[in-house]
């Protein structure tokens, strides 16, 4: 089965002189945006209607393209390098003719007519416009069909010369690499395409491959674990794309809100958001809107723009959406904003909806404590963990409250113990139970708990200095 060759992701943003032009450039920056939402027919429909140049017939056959109507995008790339011939182009013209051309080396590829797909490509490396990138790049998928594969890598390593963020260009460099037999090398191309793009599954495949080739059997198996956690993701957002798809108007709103926010679940957020923008398309009740500006918030919050989030979780509840997930996540962008006075308000509402949320209890326990109101925190925390015995964070908090306090130390060194079993990756909780150990001169176990945190956090040097302090105490 073939695969699509890259065709280029530019998004074009010309300035047009006078107001005349103001409805055709409203409709082309319409069509473009229902490109980037991957609404072709609608792209359509605005391009169509757009005043007609080069760069409006360009984005014409691309979204032509991307819906398998070959015969239409043809159409309007050889118009685009049809417009003007012979004379002086614009910028904006020889850029839209490396666009037709890039689209009709598409064509020609998905068609099986390899040969004039290259010397398409081999014309828009010539002219040097744009698109250079993904016609190397085009060109290595190419050749390296046809066996040749130096001529690929050499193709591949042209396209990120230009490109040096090309995640698809280091990929298939890596996946040359390891044709060649070069683990180590494929390793490297593989590890940038990671950093470039982390969710693209495959790589983590390949790497697990690669690292099981030379034996590194421990990150062998973190690679495929990803890879397989990644391929999971791709299935569940899959359905739902799916789903949107075939759905009728009436049902369209609820299917895209869900499919937005699978994308907030596996923090995929600008996809989250163009799908929460499509949802204004079909409805523009409260209810909707306000779903829309809860999504929108929980993006921030996870951002760290707690001024948007905090607005975006106002709005949501003006509109009317009064949910105790809703009040808890304010309540934590408050925290975030160190305006505990709002925060101990949102949490308090989370708990009239729903008295019995461990989280919201927690965060409860841990203002009080800042508070030094030490009964209403030990209450909380201690509430919090009645209701949900795995929470790591609600042991730590009552056993750090009681260390401050120097009550119940003995507890306190039980509590910070589970809390660090529970969550054995936090170097502040194994901190913690130093702490309290030296508390009551058991030193030996503090030095234990000091060295496992400079372990998880070696830059840390507080805990160094505090490792410091307990052998000089233990002299």
């Amino acid at each position: 089965m073939k695969t699509a060759l890259c065709w280029l992701p530019i998004t074009l943003c010309f300035y047009v002189l006078g107001g005349h032009f103001a409805v055709a450039q409203n409709l082309y920056e319409l069509g473009e945006a229902a490109l980037q939402r991957g609404d072709y027919e609608e792209a359509i429909q605005h391009f169509t209607n757009a005043k007609i140049n080069e760069s409006t017939l360009a984005r014409l056959g691309y979204a032509y393209s991307q819906l398998g109507r070959y015969a239409d995008a043809t159409g309007a790339y050889q118009n685009v390098l049809r417009s003007d011939a012979g004379e002086e182009r614009s910028l904006e013209a020889e850029i839209a003719a490396s666009q037709a051309l890039l689209g009709l080396g598409y064509i020609a590829y998905q068609q099986g007519r390899f040969d004039e797909a290259i010397r398409v490509y081999m014309e828009v490396v010539k002219r040097d416009m744009a698109g250079v990138a993904e016609a190397y790049h085009n060109l290595g998928r190419i050749y390296a069909e046809r066996g040749g594969i130096e001529k690929a890598i050499v193709a591949q390593q042209q396209a990120i010369s230009k490109k040096s963020d090309f995640a698809d260009a280091h990929y298939h460099l890596g996946v040359l690499y390891s044709r060649e037999r070069d683990w180590h090398a494929a390793i490297g191309a593989y590890q940038k395409t990671v950093a470039l793009a982390p969710t693209m599954p495959n790589v983590y495949y390949q790497l697990a491959r690669c690292y099981q080739q030379t034996g590194d059997t421990s990150e062998a198996e973190k690679a495929m674990q990803r890879f397989r956690a990644l391929k999971s993701e791709d299935a569940e957002i899959q359905r739902h794309i799916e789903a949107v798809f075939i759905a009728d108007a009436d049902e369209k709103v609820e299917i895209l809100l869900k499919l937005a926010n699978i994308y907030v679940k596996h923090e995929r957020y600008e996809a989250a958001i163009r799908e929460f923008e499509r949802v204004h398309k079909y409805s523009t009740s409260d209810v909707h809107a306000a779903e829309v500006a809860a999504g929108l918030a929980k993006i921030a919050l996870e951002q760290g723009d707690v001024t948007q989030a905090i607005a975006s979780y106002k709005r949501a509840i003006q509109l009317g959406l009064k949910t105790a997930e809703i009040y808890h996540d304010l309540g934590i962008a408050y925290m975030q904003n160190r305006d505990g006075k709002n925060a101990l308000k949102q949490f308090h509402g989370a708990l009239e909806i729903d008295p019995d949320l461990p989280e919201s209890l927690t965060m409860l326990g841990t203002l009080y404590a800042a508070n030094n109101k030490f009964e209403a925190s030990e209450t909380h925390y201690q509430q919090a963990i009645a209701l949900a015995p795995e929470t790591a964070m609600a042991y730590h908090g009552l056993a750090y409250l009681y260390g401050k306090h120097d009550r119940n130390l003995e507890e306190a060194i039980k509590l910070a113990r589970h809390a660090a079993e529970l969550s054995p990756h936090s170097a502040t909780y194994h901190n913690t139970l130093s702490w309290l150990c030296y508390k009551v001169g058991k030193y030996e176990e503090a030095v234990i708990a000091i060295l496992k945190a400079i372990e998880l956090a070696p830059d840390n040097p507080l805990y160094r200095e505090g490792l410091e302090e307990i052998r000089q105490r233990e002299k």
